[in-house]
């Protein structure tokens, strides 16, 4: 015969179970929180650790284009007005001595020295790249390149206006001019094309040449002098933008250097 269940015994009974389903709650509810926790305390020291290194960045830009306006000064009140006073004395020389062939050579030279230096100290200075805009500067930075080396250039402009900020277009700029002497130290190209594109998330700079072309993840992972650190120094200030730069070899021979740099919003 079915017998029934004291009282007490199914008080007992539905108390355990109700106090089971509550630790198992309390269980699952605290693990859930922990977990929570982590997460917002590994979030919060990625972000942390990005404004650090925006912060290092910052620091380190600021320093360089410091530097890079000091030695344009020198350049430009120094340098080039010792060159502009030799330039007055060859002509002084060559109204004494008009059949000397030399003097009017070096004259020649000089002069190209005084445009070129002049040319030089302009890319140097920050203040031109703000007045003058990415696109502008990096076409006048590519004609003198191509006049100081010899080296074909084509350049391609998808975009007047490109869209970043101030302090994005300084940091493009010296990874634009950072990617150039590379290509003029290493890649024995003879042939450059320079494209500026402007996408609906990114702004992208692509950099073609004919030159020997080399492998951009093996060159990363060397130490020493064999190592690639202006290559990962670009990589570095592309993240640190949010964006990407990257290498890839060409089968006909050369390289392609893609830097992508996304939109702030």
């Amino acid at each position: 015969m079915y017998q029934e269940i004291p009282l007490d015994v199914t008080i007992i009974l539905v108390a355990g179970t109700a106090a089971f389903v509550f630790l198992i709650s309390f269980l699952v509810g605290f693990l859930f929180l922990y977990q929570k926790k982590q997460i917002q305390n590994i979030q919060e020291k990625a972000s942390l650790k990005a404004q650090f290194e925006q912060e290092i960045l910052s620091s380190q830009n600021e320093i360089k284009e410091e530097t890079m306006k000091y030695i344009s000064r020198e350049l430009h009140d120094n340098v080039a007005q010792m060159l502009a006073l030799v330039k007055i004395q060859l002509n002084n020389a060559a109204a004494e001595l008009p059949a000397n062939a030399q003097i009017g050579q070096s004259k020649e030279h000089l002069n190209t020295a005084i445009m070129d230096l002049r040319a030089l100290s302009k890319t140097l200075n920050t203040d031109n790249i703000l007045h003058e805009g990415l696109s502008n500067t990096i076409k006048f930075e590519l004609q003198r390149i191509e006049k100081a080396s010899g080296i074909s250039i084509e350049f391609v402009e998808k975009t007047t206006q490109p869209s970043l900020n101030v302090k994005q277009e300084i940091i493009v700029f010296r990874i634009f001019q950072e990617l150039m002497q590379n290509i003029l130290k290493h890649a024995q190209a003879k042939n450059i094309r320079v494209c500026l594109e402007e996408h609906e998330k990114c702004f992208k700079i692509e950099v073609e040449d004919n030159g020997i072309g080399f492998d951009f993840d093996e060159k990363l992972k060397k130490k020493g002098f064999e190592s690639g650190t202006g290559l990962a120094n670009m990589v570095y200030r592309a993240n640190l933008l949010g964006g990407s730069f990257q290498v890839l070899n060409v089968k006909s021979g050369g390289s392609i250097a893609v830097l992508l740099i996304p939109h702030t919003t």
